[in-house]
């Protein structure tokens, strides 16, 4: 939780968000995930409907003000507790982005429409190391000057725990 106090400071729009993070188990094929609780509600003429008569029916969804951050837990294999917090700062960065997105509202149980979005292009990622290295910056640490050189090192950080 402390990791995800000090990546909040360069997303200073999810200030009135309560986000919670905790390491989980998962596939190896994933690296983080965000949840949140994404409300229905179909908004109609009750007494139309029963009726006979004609009556609109919309969904509307209200979006999430509590999210939960979950990191695979065999990212604890990793004994440096630095070089974990950069690794776990740098996946809280892509999911706390999305939360800012609010790409939720457009995930939830929706495939085809997130497939449509294609929410990992190459902005956004641009934009997640970008907001990496601000936080770096903030904290006095040297910054990186490429992606590709933060994602080289993330993998090797990886297949030092045996990450599949």
């Amino acid at each position: 939780m402390e990791w995800l106090h000090d990546a909040r400071d360069v997303f200073p729009l999810l200030d009135k968000k309560a986000i919670t993070s905790e390491y989980k188990k998962m596939s190896p094929k994933k690296l983080g995930c965000v949840h949140a609780k994404i409300e229905q509600r179909l908004d109609f003429d009750h007494e139309a409907l029963l009726l006979g008569e004609s009556s609109n029916i919309r969904k509307t969804r209200a979006k999430p003000s509590e999210f939960r951050i979950f990191i695979n837990s065999s990212l604890q294999k990793v004994g440096n507790i630095a070089l974990r917090k950069q690794v776990v700062q740098s996946i809280l960065m892509h999911e706390l982005l999305h939360i800012e997105a609010e790409d939720l509202l457009t995930l939830s149980k929706e495939y085809s429409r997130r497939k449509k979005k294609k929410i990992h292009v190459k902005d956004f990622e641009n934009e997640v190391f970008r907001r990496f290295n601000m936080l770096r910056e903030k904290k006095g640490i040297l910054q990186i000057e490429k992606k590709e050189h933060l994602d080289i090192a993330l993998g090797r950080i990886m297949n030092s725990v045996r990450w599949k």
